[in-house]
């Protein structure tokens, strides 16, 4: 019954998806400024600007898939260090496609019963709103600061990219099911203790968490930073819950799926409300990310992706210093 639903599920947007695009081009079609617009902003008409998009996005769904992190941390970077389109527009659009991501893939994980809803609830009240804050704040910067704002915004983003590929090369110090020795009053008090059916062990494995107090001061930079650069937050989730919280890995993985499509939910409205939202650029990103996805998972079972990793690590590298380098200009320093 559930293989009938997922497919009657990509059966449904693979039909949904050509009408909406098919939509989103005759609505740009007959409206002369978004034409004028994309000539002038990237040199393309609509039509090819929307085709250019799918596919490039296709592609980073793939190889985030592969690399086994969320499409969001590749999108915006790229997108902002690569091309000249607003990064207002550009943070929209990838807190956008991290909503949608995650919300596609929170359902299953809450239906099995591995998500931690205490840890995910306490988690989601700083996250959501240092999300919120950060959406708020890049509103006003993108309003009131002009290019000193825009350079600000891609000379720190450029600085975080750089330090997400470390993250990236030292993440190996996960584990699968971390040890707990201790727990501190705080988190005893919140009772955050629970337990999941493991199906590689075929058993239930009951497991503790730790440090609360300081995972939950964590989610706020997590949050501010998700929300102010129109990030996906898995990359920085996965370890709090897994390096610092001591929680067992699938355990982490699914809890930052949820958690990310609460908080974003949240977090796109101030984007929205400021104008950020491009249909035109927003659905083939979405349509892309998606369908690179699940072309993803199917390729994922069939080769070794382990390189993968060290193609995303020289692309945030890379990424990084692009983003840096553009800041640099804008400021006139370079």
């Amino acid at each position: 019954m559930e293989k009938i639903k997922k497919r009657w599920l990509k059966i449904a947007f693979f039909i949904l998806a050509p009408l909406v695009s098919i939509a989103t081009l005759y609505a740009a079609q007959i409206n002369p400024q978004v034409a004028k617009m994309t000539q002038h902003t990237v040199g393309m008409s609509p039509i090819m600007f929307f085709i250019m998009l799918l596919i490039v996005t296709t592609i980073m769904g793939i190889v985030a898939v592969l690399a086994g992190v969320g499409g969001g941390v590749i999108f915006t970077p790229i997108m902002m260090g690569f091309t000249p389109i607003d990064s207002y527009i550009i943070r929209t659009t990838g807190l956008f496609v991290a909503m949608a991501g995650a919300l596609v893939a929170a359902r299953p994980f809450l239906k099995r019963g591995i998500t931690n809803i205490r840890l995910l609830f306490s988690a989601a009240v700083p996250y959501g709103v240092c999300a919120v804050i950060g959406a708020l704040l890049a509103g006003y910067i993108h309003n009131t600061m002009g290019l000193t704002g825009e350079a600000f915004i891609r000379g720190a983003l450029g600085i975080i990219v750089i330090g997400i590929g470390f993250v990236f090369i030292l993440a190996g110090g996960r584990t699968e099911w971390p040890e707990v020795k201790t727990v501190d009053g705080f988190t005893e008090r919140m009772a955050l203790d629970m337990n999941y059916w493991e199906d590689s062990l075929n058993k239930v494995v009951h497991y503790k968490v730790t440090k609360a107090w300081l995972g939950l001061l964590l989610f706020c930079g997590v949050g501010l930073i998700s929300g102010l650069f129109g990030m996906g937050a898995g990359w920085a989730m996965v370890p709090v819950f897994n390096l610092v919280m001591l929680v067992p890995l699938k355990v982490a993985a699914t809890c930052s799926k949820v958690l990310i499509s609460i908080g974003d939910s949240a977090a796109i409205w101030p984007y929205i409300e400021g104008g950020g939202m491009f249909p035109l650029f927003a659905v083939p990103c979405m349509i892309g990310l998606i369908v690179g996805t699940i072309i993803g998972t199917k390729i994922m079972f069939k080769i070794k992706a382990g390189w993968v990793r060290w193609l995303i690590i020289v692309i945030m590298f890379f990424a990084g210093i692009r983003l840096l380098l553009k800041a640099g200009k804008m400021l006139h320093w370079i």
